[in-house]
C-alpha cells in the first residue's frame, strides 16, 4: 500500500532536513482526505501501517490544531476546521476557480443579484464564495454558510447529483426536523422530495421559491469536474419578488449556461 509508512520515529534514511513527523501526521490527513466518511481508529491505523495507539498520539495533535476532530457520538474521525479552510484556501488558488469567480462576477453583473459557490462538506452544501449584488436590496449571506438540503435550490442540487450515501443520513435528519417543526413549503418525508430530485434531475438544474418560507427564490445548476462527478453548486439567489425562479425561465437558463461554461473550465465535455 502506497502510503503505509515506518511506524517507528526514525527512518532508515531520512530526506535531508525532513522531520517525518510532520509526513506521517500528512500521511494521516491524506487518509481522511480521501475516506468517504469519518474513520474509526482501526481503520486509519490500517490505511497507514502503524499501530492504533501511535496513530492515536497523531490525531490528539492534529485534533488540537484543527486539522483533525473525533464525534462525541460515533468516536470516529474526520477532518477539522483547519483543514476545511486549507481547503478553501488552496481551491481560491486553482486557476479553474479563477476563472468561475469571473463568471460568476459576470453573472451577477448581468443580472443584478447575489451569487454563489458551494461545495459538499461533512454538514452538507457549504458556501465557498459569495458575490453580492451591488445595490441596498441585495441579499447577503456569509460564506461558510450551510444550506438544507430539502428547501433551498443549493440543497436540493446536491440531493440530486451528490453521492447518497453522503447526503441521506442528512436528508433524514432535516426530513425529520421539517415534520417536527411544521416548516412550511418543505418536504415532509421521502415521497415529496422524490418528486423535487426527480424533477431537478429532468431538467438538470434546481429552483426554489420561498422555501421553508424564507421569503427568496433561487436557481442552482451543476459544476462537474472532468470525471463527471458533481464538485460544485452554482447557485443565484435573491428575494422572491425579484428573482424568477421558475424552471423554464430567463434565469434558468442564464445561471445555467454559465455553469455549464465553468464545467468546461474544470475539463468536463458532455
Amino acid at each position: 500500500m502506497d502510503r503505509i509508512v515506518s511506524g517507528g520515529d526514525t527512518a532508515p534514511e531520512k530526506a535531508k532536513g525532513g522531520v517525518q513527523s510532520v509526513e506521517i501526521a500528512g500521511t494521516i490527513l491524506d487518509v481522511l482526505i480521501q475516506a468517504d466518511g469519518p474513520l474509526k481508529l482501526a481503520e486509519i491505523s490500517a490505511q497507514v501501517g502503524m499501530p492504533s495507539a501511535k496513530v492515536h498520539r497523531y490525531l490528539v495533535s492534529m485534533i488540537r490544531i484543527g486539522l483533525a476532530l473525533q464525534s462525541k457520538e460515533t468516536s470516529k474521525y474526520d477532518l477539522g476546521p483547519a483543514a476545511f479552510q486549507l481547503g478553501i484556501k488552496g481551491f481560491a488558488r486553482f486557476q479553474p476557480l479563477k476563472v468561475a469567480e469571473q463568471m460568476l462576477n459576470d453573472m451577477v453583473e448581468m443580472v443584478g443579484e447575489t451569487a454563489a459557490l458551494a461545495v459538499w462538506t461533512e454538514k452538507g452544501p457549504t458556501m465557498i464564495r459569495v458575490i453580492e449584488a451591488r445595490h441596498d436590496f441585495a441579499t447577503t449571506i456569509a460564506p461558510t454558510h450551510h444550506c438544507p438540503l430539502t428547501f433551498s435550490a443549493t440543497g436540493l442540487l446536491f440531493s440530486s447529483f451528490e453521492d447518497s450515501a453522503r447526503s441521506d443520513p442528512l436528508i433524514e435528519r432535516e426530513l425529520e426536523q421539517n415534520r417536527n417543526s411544521g416548516r412550511s413549503n418543505a418536504p415532509k418525508d421521502r415521497g415529496s422530495l422524490a418528486e423535487a430530485i426527480t424533477e431537478t434531475r429532468n431538467q438538470g438544474y434546481a429552483v426554489m421559491s420561498n422555501g421553508g418560507g424564507d421569503g427568496f427564490g433561487a436557481v442552482s445548476a451543476p459544476i462537474f469536474d472532468v470525471s463527471g462527478r458533481l464538485c460544485m453548486a452554482l447557485t443565484l439567489f435573491g428575494r422572491t419578488d425579484r428573482v424568477d425562479a421558475r424552471p423554464d425561465g430567463t434565469l434558468a437558463r442564464i445561471v445555467l449556461r454559465t455553469a455549464e461554461k465553468v464545467s468546461s473550465a474544470f475539463g468536463y465535455k458532455v
